[in-house]
C-alpha cells in the first residue's frame, strides 16, 4: 500500500496538473497532462500534415543546434523520436548529466498539427531544460509549463525555424503580424514582426497549430491572438495553462526582441529578465 501511495504521488508530479507534495521530485516534464489522448480523440488523427521524414528531421535538426550548447552546461542531449508510438505527449527528464527529450507520433500526427508546431513541441521539451526561472518547485533543473512554452518562440523557434526550410504544411497566415489591431499587437512589437516577416509569421503560425490541437484535446474553443485570456494569477502556475493562456505565450515569446543568451540559464528574476519580455499574466505572476 505504502509503494501504490509513493507511485501515485510521483504520477501526479510527472503529469504536471498539481504541485509535488513536500519532499517529491519532479521525474519528468510533460508538453500535455498525462492521459489517454488518442483512444478519446480518435477522428483527430484520422489524417497528418506530419511525415515521419519531417518529424525526424526536426529532431536531427535541433539535436544539432542544441547539443553544443547544452554540452557547454556538462550535460549530454539525448533525443528520442517513436514515430510508431500512439502516445499523445512529449516529455522532458533529466537523468544525471543527461538532458532527455522524448517525441511520440501519436502527437505528431494529431490532424491539427503542422510541422512547424511540432517544431514548437521540441522547443518546448528543450525550454524545460534551458529556459530556466520560474522551475517547477519540486526540482532545481525543469522550467515550469508556461515558461517552457514562453521559451520555444522567445528563444528556440528563432533557431530551430530558421534552420529548416518553409513548412509545407503551413496553412494561411492566422493574422497578418503587421495588423496591430487585428492581433493585439503594440506599435513597437509591429516593427519588430517587419525585421523578420518570414520568421514572425511562421512562428504564429506555429502556435496556431498548437494551440488548436490544445483546444482539441482539452475539449475547449479554439484560441485567437485577438481573444487574449484575460485571467490574472496571484501565483505563478506551474501546471499546464488552457490554450488560450498557452496561445497568449507563444505570441508574447514570438514579439520580444531581446535577444536569449544561450550561454545562461536564467536562475533568478533578474536573470530572466535580461532575456524575456512580459510574460502573460495568466500563468505568470512573478
Amino acid at each position: 500500500m505504502k509503494i501504490l501511495w509513493c507511485i501515485t504521488i510521483v504520477l501526479l508530479a510527472a503529469c504536471g496538473n498539481v504541485k509535488s507534495s513536500p519532499g517529491a521530485t519532479l521525474s519528468k516534464a510533460t508538453f500535455l497532462p498525462e492521459g489517454n489522448y488518442y483512444v478519446s480523440h480518435q477522428k483527430s488523427f484520422s489524417s497528418s500534415m506530419v511525415t515521419e521524414q519531417e518529424f525526424l528531421d526536426i529532431m536531427t535538426t535541433a539535436e544539432s543546434i542544441y547539443s553544443p550548447i547544452i554540452k557547454s552546461f556538462g550535460g549530454t542531449l539525448l533525443v528520442e523520436s517513436n514515430w510508431n508510438d500512439k502516445t499523445v505527449n512529449a516529455y522532458a527528464e533529466r537523468i544525471g548529466n543527461t538532458y532527455k527529450i522524448s517525441f511520440f507520433g501519436g502527437l505528431a500526427r494529431h490532424s491539427k498539427m503542422t510541422r512547424d508546431g511540432f517544431a514548437l513541441v521540441v522547443c518546448h521539451e528543450i525550454g524545460h531544460h534551458l529556459a530556466g526561472y520560474n522551475f517547477y518547485s519540486s526540482s532545481k533543473w525543469a522550467s515550469v509549463e508556461g515558461m517552457s512554452d514562453y521559451y520555444a518562440t522567445a528563444a528556440c523557434a528563432k533557431q530551430l525555424l530558421t534552420a529548416l526550410s518553409s513548412d509545407p504544411s503551413d496553412p494561411t497566415d492566422p493574422c497578418d503580424c503587421t495588423d496591430g489591431e487585428k492581433c493585439r499587437i503594440a506599435p513597437e512589437q509591429i516593427s519588430l514582426c517587419k525585421d523578420d516577416p518570414e520568421l514572425c509569421k511562421r512562428t504564429m503560425s506555429a502556435g496556431q497549430s498548437l494551440g488548436d490541437v490544445l483546444a482539441d484535446l482539452g475539449n475547449t474553443p479554439a484560441p485567437r491572438y485577438d481573444t487574449p485570456d484575460k485571467t490574472v494569477v496571484r501565483t505563478t502556475l506551474e501546471s499546464h495553462p488552457n490554450a488560450q493562456c498557452r496561445l497568449d505565450t507563444y505570441k508574447a515569446g514570438t514579439l520580444c526582441n531581446k535577444i536569449w543568451d544561450d550561454g545562461v540559464i536564467p536562475r533568478n528574476s533578474s536573470e530572466a529578465a535580461k532575456v524575456a519580455c512580459q510574460k502573460p499574466k495568466c500563468w505568470f505572476a512573478k
